[in-house]
């Protein structure tokens, strides 16, 4: 061992630990109940801190803000040189209910509907307790945002919901905002620096993060907690075989740090995960996407219909977009066109996912007068295409859908519509990761938990590193939501709670 770290109060076993040197898993527990981690900590710390939050998303600010705002002194590490994650990309949904914006615009919604259709969406397979969580605390994240002065642009319907409740945002808006009440609050945020392990104390509580590099580790010591809000690994091709092998060949559109670290660094102390299973890529992407907000479209639910290039139907669109971004998976080229009329179009343009005016300029999704014409465009057989369309409009007019049984637009809102003003148009679209909606487990504390079904003292965790909030499907806004709200929580518990 080097002289400098000796200077570091390494010792050699802890140092041997600590960078990899020697592979132990688990918890060892030695005579005389002394417990030692994967990684012991330091005889001494580089840097001190009451919380360590790893992560400068929205779910890593709003945990540092509100830890800083119960006396804490914080540190929030980023390991990436731009701050957001996943958030600062993302859709700009934010899911809340009983705002004053529904009610301006006579929306009728309550904590009891929204946690009802979250449990509905989510195949009841996602945690009562941790979507209670989310919707006990949802309203006051919604004021808490406009004090800090987030501006809410409108309101819409989306995936999963009863009635509408994406309050849309500009996302690098609120993570400037956030960023900058952040540093008012004394948060102090170190960027370029990836945190690699966790380090328990003799009592067994995390007590701090290894960060840096192996060759230079810099270690920070945590007196009341680390709350890791480090993101999914969409990124982690590794990982993604390991627990959904569809969605190893999936594109992803994230936060590019999303590699799967803070899971990692929890596992090694045993924590437990959740609904790693139902990770799913969303539909309504273009074939060469790069963006959310210039390459994602959802005309199904506006009433487009979604065919193969069979020109058949495969889905019903009502479905969540998660759901039917399963069956276009397993579709000819893993795509589905989104096939549409003049009238739906003209009602997409008030919603932000239905605008598409900026694809038809460049070129991406085609247009004719005729269904004929427009089968040639999409290169379908003509004649499947037309015999889908005049089967589905007979089917509205009767008020279902002998094929799929679709009776709505968006889960249960809307009425479908014919499909029959042209011109006509096509859109070809793909699944894509957004997000890896499980996780490491954690209590409705934000504490995290074992597989013994305990909590790992001094851990917490929050946004899109946890499982169970979705279950087998996702709910618009809920992502980034639960990010801003679970990171509330994460920081107030993790002060008050030790």
């Amino acid at each position: 061992m080097s002289r400098d770290m000796k200077g570091k109060g390494y010792t050699r076993r802890s140092f041997i630990l600590t960078t990899g040197g020697a592979a132990v898993t688990g918890i060892l527990y030695a005579g005389g109940g002394k417990v030692f981690g994967v990684t012991q900590k330091p005889d001494t710390w580089d840097n001190e801190a009451d919380v360590m939050v790893i992560g400068a998303g929205s779910a890593g600010f709003s945990a540092a803000i509100h830890a800083a705002e119960s006396g804490a002194k914080v540190i929030l590490l980023e390991k990436m040189p731009v701050i957001g994650g996943s958030s600062i990309i993302c859709g700009g949904a934010l899911c809340f209910a009983g705002t004053d914006m529904q009610a301006a615009e006579g929306i009728k919604d309550s904590n009891e509907l929204l946690y009802d259709d979250m449990m509905k969406v989510g195949g009841n397979e996602n945690i009562p307790s941790l979507v209670q969580a989310y919707v006990d605390n949802q309203l006051a994240t919604y004021e808490w945002l406009k004090t800090l002065g987030v501006n809410f642009l409108k309101i819409g319907i989306a995936s999963g919901m009863s009635v509408p409740r994406s309050h849309y945002v500009k996302p690098a808006d609120v993570l400037a905002i956030l960023r900058d009440e952040a540093r008012k609050k004394g948060v102090t945020l170190v960027m370029r620096t990836p945190a690699h392990r966790l380090a328990m104390d003799e009592k067994g509580r995390i007590a701090g993060v290894i960060a840096g590099t192996m060759k230079k580790p810099v270690t920070y010591s945590a007196r009341k907690a680390v709350i890791l809000t480090s993101g999914g690994f969409s990124l982690n091709k590794d990982l993604l075989a390991k627990f959904v092998p569809v969605m190893a060949k999936a594109m992803a559109i994230n936060g590019l740090g999303n590699h799967g670290d803070g899971l990692k660094m929890a596992w090694a102390y045993g924590a437990d995960i959740k609904d790693m299973a139902y990770i799913k890529a969303t539909f309504g992407f273009d074939l060469e996407a790069k963006t959310i907000s210039e390459d994602f479209v959802l005309m199904f639910y506006q009433g487009a219909i979604i065919v193969n290039k069979e020109g058949n139907r495969f889905v019903d669109e009502s479905l969540s977009y998660k759901l039917v971004g399963d069956a276009a998976l397993a579709q000819k080229d893993a795509m589905g066109f989104q096939l549409y009329d003049a009238a739906i179009r003209e009602k997409g343009m008030s919603d932000p996912f239905g605008r598409t005016a900026g694809l038809e300029k460049r070129g991406r999704i085609v247009s004719a007068p005729t269904l004929t014409e427009l089968a040639q465009k999409m290169n379908v057989p003509a004649d499947s295409l037309e015999r889908t369309v005049k089967e589905y409009n007979a089917d509205v007019e009767k008020g279902g859908d002998s094929k799929f049984g679709r009776t709505t637009l968006v889960a249960s809102y809307g009425k479908p519509v014919k499909i029959d003003q042209p011109p006509f148009y096509a859109f070809p679209s793909t699944a894509a990761i957004l997000g890896t909606y499980g996780g490491i487990l954690i209590n409705d504390k934000t504490e995290v938990i074992n597989v013994f079904e305990e909590s790992v003292p001094g851990l917490y965790a929050a946004g899109e590193i946890i499982g169970g909030m979705h279950g087998v499907a996702y709910m618009t806004g809920t992502a980034f939501g639960k990010a801003l709200i679970l990171g509330r929580l994460a920081g107030k518990t993790a002060v008050g709670g030790q």
